[in-house]
């Protein structure tokens, strides 16, 4: 894939040198030279110094040809300016802007701006190391009410059947994964202790099933 990535910070440079490195063809656009030197002589792609949104420095970096656009500087009027000029003016098939106020969520949900909440996204990780140590939370939908989990099941779990653990609405497994192996069950599946079970849950539903894991006997 062609990525044109606008930041070089340290969100900006990681994400630059994790695709540049799995093969994909990365340039990165940033108003400071500074920033982008610290990508450093490793950085196997090209670098653009300019604003986010300058339509020059942009198809400088090649956005006209790019599968994906990315906005991770540390202005979130940036990071919306630049993905709106990525969606509308170069048609670029996929953008994400990167959002640290969460008070602007309601706008870029307007807009239709695909984002990733990075205060929210720091305090779910933060939230899941304090207290909710039996998941390991992977999405969070805009919404805020549906979440991605994975959960280790613990004896409480032994002989259930996923119909026995699923709630209609509430929790749905997707995959199970046991000595190596990964399973897409059906719903008379048997689960056993210490399967890893990765489910779509609802905000709250996660209590109800809390007995069946590994920390749910403390």
């Amino acid at each position: 894939m062609r990525i044109v990535i606008a930041g070089s910070g340290r969100v900006g440079g990681d994400l630059a040198h994790e695709l540049a490195d799995h093969g994909h063809d990365v340039s990165v656009v940033d108003i400071s030279k500074t920033a982008l030197e610290g990508l450093g002589s490793t950085f196997n792609g090209s670098v653009h110094l300019g604003l986010a949104y300058d339509v020059g420095v942009l198809k400088e970096a090649g956005i006209e040809y790019a599968d994906a656009f990315v906005a991770v500087t540390d202005s979130d009027n940036a990071n919306l300016m630049a993905v709106q000029l990525a969606k509308e003016v170069f048609m670029v098939p996929k953008t994400i802007a990167r959002l640290d106020d969460p008070h602007r969520e309601r706008a870029y949900r307007e807009l239709d701006v695909a984002y990733v909440a990075a205060s929210r996204l720091i305090s779910k990780v933060v939230y899941e190391q304090v207290v909710e140590q039996e998941f390991r939370f992977h999405v969070t939908f805009e919404d805020g009410e549906t979440e991605i989990v994975d959960m280790q099941l613990g004896p409480a779990a032994a002989d259930l059947r996923v119909m026995d653990l699923e709630i209609d609405d509430r929790l749905r497994v997707a995959a199970v994964r046991r000595d190596g192996r990964t399973f897409i069950p059906d719903e008379k599946f048997h689960l056993k202790e210490g399967d890893l079970v990765v489910a779509a849950a609802r905000k709250g539903v996660l209590n109800k099933v809390r007995r069946y894991l590994v920390a749910g006997e403390d």
